[in-house]
């Protein structure tokens, strides 16, 4: 996993930290993670932008960048429906990322290939 400098960043929500002694990269961890949020950390670099979010995780006293392997069993649960704003408020009034930007953009193209195109014949 990615190690994330915070010094560079600033704290946009934050998450739990990881509790378990395994990885959560580990397959077996893999089921502990689906649906989970709670556990993602995010974090924005200083004078970015919300499309320059990063969703972490807390594993011991490093912030780590979840591998989209990590980010589709997050949020599994996030379907992209017609109208879907990939974003969303903090409790605080800040702007944030509803799920990570990699895997918007991977949600994005398979739901291309899934969808029914109507041909008229005349």
């Amino acid at each position: 996993m990615k190690v994330i400098e915070p010094n560079n960043m600033q704290l946009v929500q934050a998450g739990l930290p990881w509790p378990h002694n395994k990885q959560p990269t580990s397959r077996d961890m893999l089921p502990m993670l689906e649906r989970q949020e709670m556990y993602v950390t995010w974090l924005q670099p200083k004078g970015g932008g919300v499309d320059e979010q990063l969703a972490t995780i807390k594993v011991g006293k490093n912030y780590c960048a979840l591998s989209l392997r990590l980010q589709k069993a997050l949020f599994r649960h996030i379907r992209l429906q017609n109208g879907f704003i990939n974003r969303e408020k903090t409790p605080d009034g800040r702007l944030k990322l509803r799920i990570p930007q990699t895997l918007y953009l991977d949600k994005k193209k398979t739901a291309l290939r899934f969808t029914v195109r109507l041909l008229f014949l005349m």
